[in-house]
């Protein structure tokens, strides 16, 4: 039975990457919720930031859905170590 789908330093990788990834998202996604400047103030920005702002949110929750995944393959490769049989 393999409990590990990834390698360890790619799931460490994985997460690192993947935490990064929600609070980018989280930040831009409550820019546009809150309208800033920056990011609705040109002509050349969303006519809907509201929409922007949940597709943000959603990817967010794609990466932590990552971050959790990758993390419960780092707890499976410390608890079952390499060449150890089940």
């Amino acid at each position: 039975m393999a409990l590990a789908v990834v390698s360890a330093p790619l799931a460490g990788c994985c997460t690192v990457l993947s935490l990064f990834g929600v609070v980018i998202l989280t930040g831009f996604g409550l820019a546009f919720s809150y309208r800033t400047e920056a990011m609705t103030g040109s002509t050349h920005d969303p006519p809907n930031p509201s929409a922007v702002a949940r597709v943000c949110y959603a990817s967010a929750f794609v990466y932590l859905g990552f971050v959790v995944f990758c993390g419960c393959q780092l707890v499976t490769h410390q608890r079952y170590p390499r060449g150890v049989q089940l």
